[in-house]
């Protein structure tokens, strides 16, 4: 084939086959403006390039952000949270999408006390969910002391293991910036469904 003028990248994925759906196991990147036309006019080029993991390639493009609602309920002791959407996920298929989905946990103490998970949306790197969950707050976690969230957002595979795109943490310890002053808000307005966007995290 002619080799295109510009600045263009050719994405080779080498890929383990197993029953069905491909893994990816690492990239190899060769930008063709760097190779000579001339010399390489109606005859073969061998290119060397290194394979860059796989986690390299999902670092750099960033792990996307979650949009997530939350609503205190003191008197019920109950806290609400709505998955709400998702968006600039990585690539993680080789059809260049993702099947997402969130994972839901509820600490008190620092242990997980409850789970909840979102369906799977298929093929896609902007899911849409909306997507409500009640939690039961246990008594001691009143006013949301010594509670916490921990999203997991995931990618959908039917044979191999689901493979984990970013996390966000609100409240405990480890929340910070966005996450914290999310938290605080939604600990000291209660009775208010309140949105924001987070950015996730390995």
């Amino acid at each position: 084939l002619p080799i295109p003028s510009g600045n263009f990248v050719i994405n080779i994925s080498f890929q383990y086959l197993r029953y069905s759906r491909d893994d990816i196991i690492g990239e190899v990147f060769c930008a063709l403006n760097s190779i000579d036309i001339n010399q390489a006019e109606n005859q073969q080029i061998a290119l060397c390039r290194e394979i860059q993991p796989r986690s390299l390639k999902i670092r750099s493009q960033g792990r996307g952000e979650l949009l997530v609602s939350l609503c205190w309920q003191p008197a019920a002791n109950r806290l609400t949270v709505v998955v709400l959407k998702a968006r600039n996920l990585p690539k993680m298929d080789v059809t260049g999408l993702a099947d997402p989905y969130v994972k839901i946990y509820l600490l008190y103490n620092g242990q997980r006390i409850a789970k909840k998970k979102t369906h799977v949306k298929k093929r896609t790197l902007s899911p849409v969910f909306n997507e409500s969950f009640v939690f039961d707050i246990p008594s001691g976690g009143e006013e949301l002391t010594n509670v916490s969230l921990e999203f997991l957002l995931l990618d959908w595979d039917r044979v191999t293991k689901n493979e984990v795109i970013g996390r966000l943490e609100l409240g405990g310890p480890k929340c910070t910036g966005s996450a914290l002053h999310h938290w605080n808000e939604v600990c000291n307005s209660p009775r208010r469904q309140i949105a924001d966007w987070h950015k996730l995290r390995e």
